[in-house]
């Protein structure tokens, strides 16, 4: 999610959840998410972009940076082009699964929903070109991250 704590994208997923109080919120990101490509570039070394479009880019570089980190370098048998993929597919999991932690710390009633009413929250990513949702599931710390209360 390219929003923020405050902003109309959580003010809308908490006007949905207390308004309907769904049982599942499906966070998704995409292969060919265009700000991930633009973060990975960013983290490595890029321009920077203009100032609205790094607000937007540093939600998702803590993710990305951590994809980079956890690939580790390539395999003899892994060609640059097929890290860059992996990395790209890492970040987008990654980044669904920091934006399911941003909802349950800066939103008291998505909070509240995961903690008393059984909503789930699970990542999945779309590979556009295909359509095939893969589930990354819940994040695996959503009981540590209910438990700082």
């Amino acid at each position: 999610i390219a929003g923020h704590a405050g902003g109309a994208l959580f003010a809308s997923l908490e006007f949905a959840v207390a308004r309907f109080s769904p049982k599942v919120l499906v966070v998704v990101g995409h292969t060919g998410d265009e700000v991930v490509r633009a973060a990975l570039q960013q983290v490595s070394g890029d321009k920077l972009p203009s100032k609205s479009l790094r607000h937007v880019l540093d939600q998702v570089v803590p993710s990305c940076m951590k994809a980079i980190r956890d690939a580790g370098s390539a395999s003899v048998l892994e060609t640059t082009g097929g890290r860059k993929l992996k990395v790209q597919r890492m970040a987008t999991e990654l980044n669904a699964l920091y934006t399911i932690e941003q909802l349950l710390i800066h939103s008291s009633i998505i909070r509240d929903a995961v903690k008393n009413r059984g909503l789930e929250l699970h990542a999945a990513v779309l590979d556009p070109t295909t359509g095939k949702l893969d589930f990354v599931g819940q994040h695996p710390l959503v009981k540590e991250i209910l438990a700082r209360d």
